[in-house]
């Protein structure tokens, strides 16, 4: 199934976070809050805004950069007409 057929806009940079892979550490809750949290019942990252306004972008790197599990994998960099965060708690 392509990504147009998923509802997803071809022109957007996606960027997903492995929940599994998660150590609960918090760096990305901290420097982004206005993407990420923590759940409450065990740290896990989880997304609280899917969409985000480019603006967040260098935020959004950086979030990538500094985990120390390497939870967040990004695709389709180039493309950078729109951003989407998503979960991905599927086994690693």
């Amino acid at each position: 199934m392509c990504s147009s057929e998923k509802g997803e806009k071809d022109n957007a940079m996606r960027v997903i976070a492995q929940t599994q892979k998660c150590i609960a550490s918090g760096n990305c809750a901290l420097t982004c809050p206005q993407i990420f949290e923590q759940r409450d019942e065990d740290g896990v990252v989880h997304v609280i805004n899917e969409h985000p306004s480019l603006d967040l972008l260098e935020r959004v790197k950086q979030v990538v950069d500094l985990c120390p599990a390497q939870v967040f994998r990004m695709e389709d960099e180039d493309k950078v007409e729109e951003l989407t965060i998503v979960e991905d708690d599927s086994d690693v």
